[in-house]
């Protein structure tokens, strides 16, 4: 993250505006784009029949592509996803070993891994259960940093010039 020394209180009041300003017409412009963005997927998938493989030789799926002058858009039906991991408890697991057949062991392996118990309370959990150096230590283990981001809000005005 990029820091910039203290700025005076009128220019943060400028780009506070302004960053306001782009964040509304931003939203004003996405709301379009979903909107052609749906459209056009309801377009490639009442077109079954003009879809083209991925060109990608790392994907697997299928594409639809919309052209016009000077540009393009591509419709994307990626294939389904293989599951990560299969609980051996849920009632498909018995039939994924019956399928597999002795080629279970060739197709599959055991895996086992730990998370936090509550993701929510995980950070209050640590330092009601360990000491001080100890709980830093393990949420320095356990977390990764993350950028912080800009929210944008309306604000109320009570009159002109005042703020809520």
């Amino acid at each position: 993250m990029k820091t910039k020394p203290s700025q005076p209180k009128n220019h943060i009041t400028t780009l506070v505006e302004r960053g306001f300003a782009l964040h509304q017409q931003l939203s004003i412009l996405n709301e379009e784009f979903k909107q052609i963005k749906d459209d056009l997927k309801a377009e490639a998938l009442a077109r079954p029949g003009e879809h083209v493989p991925l060109s990608d030789q790392e994907s697997e799926g299928e594409q639809w592509i919309a052209k016009a002058p000077g540009c393009e858009c591509r419709i994307v039906f990626p294939s389904p996803k293989i599951k990560t991991d299969l609980d051996p408890l849920q009632p498909d697991f018995k039939t994924i070993k019956v399928l597999t057949g002795d080629h279970f062991h060739s197709l599959f392996h055991r895996v086992v891994s730990y998370e936090p118990v509550d993701k929510k309370t995980f950070r209050d959990d640590v330092s009601r259960f360990l000491a001080d150096s100890a709980a830093t230590q393990l949420l320095d283990l356990c977390t990764s940093a993350s950028e912080p981001k800009a929210v944008w809000k309306a604000r109320l005005t009570l009159a002109k010039g005042k703020s809520a």
